[in-house]
Formats: C-alpha cells, structure tokens, sequence
C-alpha cells in the first residue's frame, strides 16, 4: 500500500475502469454526432432540391404573368385604338348627318319655292 488505506492497484484500475468509461461515451456521442450531421445532410439535401424545384415553378408562373401582362397591355392598347376610332366615326357621322340636314332643308326650300314660281 503506499501511504494510504487503499491498494495502489485498484486506485489504478478505478482510473482505468472510469477512463475507458469516458471512452466510451466519447465514442457514443461521436456516432450520435455523426448520425445527427448525416441526417441534418440528408434533410438539407432535400431542402435544397425542394428550393430548386419552388424556383422553377415561380419562374414558370412569373413566364406567364409576365405573357398575361404582355397580353393584356397590348389588349388596351387595342382598345384605345378602337375608342378613338369610334370616336372618329361618330364624329364622321355627326358632321354627314348635320351636312345632310341642311341639304335636305335646302331642298325642300328650294322646292317651295319652285311651286310658288309656277
């Protein structure tokens, strides 16, 4: 025994019992670890190919609202076109309908007093 109440040899195998205890441990929670990190892996690898496949599907429906606005404009623009032309044409009539009035007046002006000649 040296110095004290206990056996220098089980002092030591307590040590080396408690050392390879820690050991072990250490080399569980490393495969935990490892475990952890390949399944956060598989799951990120997942996430990325989920985000890829969100990005292509908001490019495609940005593709066509981009094509429905494009479509639409040109439909005002068409519309605008077609207002001022019917303006134009509503105009043109006014102006033949007021010129054929006053032919019409003139005519029968004219006419009356053709009847009071004879």
């Amino acid at each position: 025994m040296a110095g004290g109440s206990r056996p220098l040899a089980a002092c030591d195998d307590r040590w080396v019992e408690y050392t390879a205890r820690e050991r072990r441990d250490a080399i569980r929670q490393l495969a935990e670890l490892r475990r952890r990190l390949a399944a956060a892996e598989d799951a990120l690898t997942e996430a990325h190919a989920a985000a890829k496949r969100a990005e292509e599907a908001y490019d495609a429906a940005n593709d066509g609202f981009a094509a429905a606005e494009a479509a639409l404009d040109a439909a005002r623009t068409e519309r605008a076109q077609a207002r001022e032309a019917r303006y134009a044409a509503r105009q043109t009539y006014q102006r033949a309908s007021t010129a054929a009035d006053r032919l019409e007046r003139r005519v029968r002006e004219a006419s009356e007093r053709l009847d009071r000649m004879t």
